[in-house]
C-alpha cells in the first residue's frame, strides 16, 4: 500500500466541517469527494455549492 492509495476512496477523507444553510441548519462533513463534485448534500438533502478561495500570504499580500 503507497502513500497516495489512501486518496483512491476520497470521500471518507473529511477535510472541514460546514453549517448547511438548510432547513435546521445541520452541520455537514465536506469530504474530498465533495470538493470535486463541487457539491455537498446534507442530512436532509439540501444541496449546497462548494467555492474554494485562494489568498496569497500574508507576505506577499503586504508587499502588493
Amino acid at each position: 500500500m503507497g502513500l497516495f492509495d489512501i486518496f483512491k476512496n476520497s470521500d471518507s477523507i473529511v477535510v472541514k466541517q460546514g453549517t448547511s444553510k438548510g432547513p435546521g441548519k445541520p452541520k455537514v462533513a465536506i469530504t474530498i469527494g465533495d470538493i470535486k463534485r463541487g457539491r455537498v448534500v446534507d442530512i436532509n438533502g439540501y444541496s449546497s455549492d462548494i467555492v474554494l478561495f485562494l489568498r496569497a500570504s500574508k507576505v506577499k499580500r503586504e508587499s502588493l
